[in-house]
């Protein structure tokens, strides 16, 4: 209303709006069609769409940097310092033998380096540090290798081919009795 009515005074303002809300006629041509609605757009017809295919689910990866091809005497990338860590795809559960239960100790906690092959499957296990000889020590450590050696881990990409990567896997093994 004021874009219409020059400087004016509450009267003279008052007097304008009357005006216009009574006589469209005199209203100027930039303000009625201002004040016109334009009729509702139609969509366009649409052709019905086949249903989406979901994509097939893709392989988990871990696309390393362009390194350089592995030194003499490396079997692998190390993961975490060269590539990522692959994530883990499939575990195992760690058979306990039930003499290895209910003693002294709780748990127990067992580090390897793991070689995960081009394919994604742990190839090799080392023990890092020197392991106890004494009873449950050695039933646990082949009970956690042949664990380990059922896990899946995603394959890595290096230089775009799959490459082997070295890997420090550590497990908590719970040694309570199983019906607490």
């Amino acid at each position: 209303m004021m874009a219409v009515c020059p400087r004016a005074g509450v009267a003279l303002m008052l007097s304008c709006a009357l005006l216009m809300s009574a006589a469209p006629a005199f209203w100027p041509a930039a303000a009625v069609a201002a004040t016109k609605k334009a009729p509702p757009k139609k969509p366009a017809p649409t052709k019905k769409a086949a249903p989406k295919k979901k994509p097939a689910p893709r392989k988990k990866r871990v696309v390393g940097l362009d390194l350089p091809p592995l030194p003499a005497g490396k079997t692998c990338y190390q993961a975490g310092a060269q590539v990522p860590e692959p994530p883990l795809i499939k575990s195992a559960e760690i058979k306990v033998p039930d003499k290895a239960r209910g003693g002294p100790l709780r748990s127990a906690l067992l580090v390897y380096e793991a070689t995960i092959d081009k394919s994604g499957r742990i190839s090799e296990v080392k023990t890092l540090g020197a392991p106890p000889q004494e009873p449950p020590w050695p039933e646990l450590r082949d009970a956690a290798i042949r664990a380990l050696k059922e896990y899946k881990y995603a394959k890595t990409i290096v230089r775009g081919a799959a490459a082997p990567v070295c890997l420090i896997v550590s497990l908590n093994i719970d040694l309570r009795h199983e019906d607490r």
